[in-house]
């Protein structure tokens, strides 16, 4: 082969692996973001909208989503599917998919797809239509994704911001048509309850890259007024400097004794007021995150409460739920009020923290004790009860003809009782018709005996 020819063959093995390298550049280059809505027919005619990344009229994708509009909890979630690296995990497996980029960091939790012949691998997931995810699509230029161990791949989300905020809009819209006010209450409380958990793992670990992670997801609100508190306490401590040693001092005469000190004028402790009634329950709200306080519910009363915040605008939030016996300790702030109500959610009481910590026992209502049973009344004992032919003398029964005798010597019976001296014949009075003792007198016979 002539010299020639043989740098002929050269140039042209080099130009065509320039032009097979190129390849995936200019597809890649071509990605762009796509949205549809329609009513779906494969989805029994639902309003379904879908959410695209890839290259058009290609297999070359790497996000898909769809959502819609059947009535169902599963309307709440947008389901999407992110291509990447996965190496030989088992189809179905459960993994975390993490993503970030500028400051923003989240990790969900999702299955391994494996597409039968052509179609997308990678991670599937279940997101909700307000979780933070579509707000940082929506602000930030790129996100990095990846499964933990594996390549990490990236989304260019600029030119597609348009496309994704309607995709989300009518995934929102979707939800709200089929659940109404239903979605709003369950998702706010489901909201509360993770914003409450992050919450409590960024305290646990007490650093100010504990709480900064926590603002970075959850940037406004009761926890994130909480936290930036708690990174000014701890920003102060650390730029304190420490205290000197104490230095051995020689020893000194005495100063000569001040007289003493006038005694300080009382200052008003904050939040030693008193605490609202439950009748002003609608004109309570909180005002205020300035200074931090601790406030803990010990529940005595032998009945079910629970315990609820008055937000800014006034409305409860329920933070604590205690059966009798239990107790909970909630971070607040002093201009924060804090309602207990019963089973039924009835108003029973209304406090306000205390510099500090403050703790409130709630105890039940209180119930006068039963008066004493009255004493049973004595009953005088019968006594015995005689036969016609006797007669009752000093309690015992003594027949008649024996009665006379029956007192002894020196006694003598009177009306059933033997008394002390001899037995006097009461004297009879004599007859108006001068009849004597012993007579009497009527018109027919005059004086006579008594028949």
């Amino acid at each position: 082969m002539s010299p020639r020819c043989l740098v002929l063959c050269l140039v042209a093995l080099i130009t065509a692996s320039s032009i097979v390298a190129s390849r995936p550049a200019a597809a890649e280059d071509g990605m762009v973001w796509q949205f549809y809505e329609s009513h779906d027919p494969d989805n029994h005619g639902a309003m379904t909208a879908r959410l695209v990344y890839g290259v058009p009229e290609t297999d070359n994708v790497q996000v898909m989503g769809v959502c819609d509009a059947r009535p169902s909890t599963g309307v709440r979630f947008s389901s999407v599917t992110f291509g990447a690296n996965i190496g030989d995990l088992a189809n179905g497996k459960e993994t975390d998919l993490r993503f970030s980029g500028g400051g923003f960091e989240q990790t969900l939790h999702g299955n391994i797809q494996r597409a039968e012949g052509e179609g997308l691998n990678g991670v599937h997931l279940d997101i909700k239509n307000d979780d933070p995810i579509w707000t940082a699509f929506a602000d930030k230029d790129t996100l990095d994704y990846q499964v933990p161990g594996y390549r990490a791949a990236t989304l260019k989300l600029t030119p597609g911001r348009d496309k994704l905020k309607a995709f989300v809009e009518a995934c929102r819209t979707y939800e709200k048509a089929a659940l109404g006010d239903t979605a709003k209450s369950s998702d706010a409380s489901a909201s509360d309850s993770a914003e409450k958990e992050d919450f409590d793992n960024a305290k646990e670990l007490g650093t100010v890259a504990a709480y900064e992670a926590f603002l970075a997801n959850h940037s406004s609100g009761f926890f994130a007024d909480l936290a930036r508190a708690y990174i000014d306490k701890l920003n102060k401590a650390a730029a304190s400097p420490p205290a000197p040693p104490p230095q051995a001092l020689a020893p000194q005469a005495p100063p000569p004794q001040a007289p003493p000190p006038p005694a300080p004028t009382p200052t008003a402790i904050p939040g030693l007021g008193p605490d609202p009634s439950c009748k002003d329950l609608f004109k309570v709200k909180s005002q205020n995150s300035a200074t931090p306080a601790k406030i803990t519910f010990i529940n005595k009363s032998g009945m079910y409460r629970s315990i609820m915040w008055l937000d800014f605008s006034g409305q409860p939030k329920d933070y604590a739920n205690l059966n009798s016996g239990q107790e909970v300790t909630l971070d607040t702030f002093l201009t924060h009020p804090w309602m207990v109500t019963d089973g039924p959610g009835n108003c029973v009481e209304i406090v306000m923290p205390h510099a500090g910590t403050r703790v409130v026992t709630l105890t039940g209502p209180q119930v006068a004790p039963p008066p004493p049973a009255p004493k049973p009344k004595k009953k005088k004992a019968a006594g015995p009860k005689c036969r016609s032919r006797s007669v009752l003398i000093d309690g015992k029964c003594i027949l008649k003809r024996n009665a006379g005798d029956a007192c002894g010597p020196g006694y003598h019976l009177r009306h059933g009782k033997c008394v002390h001296g001899a037995y006097v014949t009461p004297r009879s009075k004599r007859s108006v018709h001068g009849c004597p003792p012993g007579l009497d007198w009527n018109p027919q016979e005059g004086c006579h005996e008594n028949d």
